[in-house]
């Protein structure tokens, strides 16, 4: 579904295949990677099991699927919405690990939609998030969440958020990256993102090539 970028995806297929093979698919924590790394920020859509059709099955911070058509949500539903879409993201060290424990880090939403769920990184330990509308329009733009999840649970040491629209035809993008300052805003370093295109029926898009 996804043309992919060439260079990303070719950099993203090595790291999976030594994850693969040592394991490290699981992730680390941020006090076992080397601070000098360049971590890669990746995005990716989240298909929920195939309940998102129009994602990859096998979209993962290995294989990010970073496009979607989707059909409004109905307003009843409320949120994070009966049609809202996933979008799970992860900071990869150079020996492709995960990692994220303590690395605070914002999801930022542009164009149509909202961010309709902003979880907690580890329910009632010392992390947190916190959801916020940073330009006043009344919807909610911007996810900081102090960590990567870690619940011992499924989707631990990822990021994630759900956004939503329940009737603003047209483009939502959302950035995601590092946020040292904890301000809901992305800091001037390597980010990702994701595009949704957003109708009545989900079938109204643009190019899927959705590449930089």
């Amino acid at each position: 579904m996804l043309i992919p970028r060439t260079l990303v995806v070719g950099a993203l297929g090595a790291l999976a295949l030594g994850t693969v093979a040592t394991g490290a698919n699981a992730g680390h924590s941020y006090d076992s990677y080397d601070r000098g790394d360049d971590l890669r920020a990746v995005s990716y859509i989240n298909g929920d099991g195939g309940k998102n059709a129009d994602v990859d099955p096998n979209s993962s911070c290995y294989n990010p699927d970073q496009y979607d058509m989707q059909a409004f949500s109905s307003a009843a539903s409320g949120n994070p919405g009966d049609n809202n879409v996933h979008n799970d993201a992860c900071f990869l060290d150079d020996d492709g690990n995960k990692v994220g424990d303590g690395i605070g880090a914002s999801f930022v939403s542009s164009g149509t939609g909202y961010i309709s769920a902003c979880p907690d990184p580890d329910g009632a330990g010392p992390q947190f998030a916190r959801l916020r509308d940073l330009n006043g329009d009344g919807r909610n733009d911007s996810c900081f969440q102090s960590s990567y999840q870690k619940k011992n649970a499924a989707g631990d040491f990822e990021y994630h958020v759900r956004v939503n629209n329940t009737g603003n035809k047209g483009e939502q993008q959302v950035t995601w990256g590092r946020d040292d300052d904890r301000d809901g805003r992305i800091d001037n370093r390597d980010d990702d993102d994701i595009k949704i295109d957003w109708s009545a029926d989900g079938k109204d898009g643009g190019d899927r090539s959705y590449s930089w």
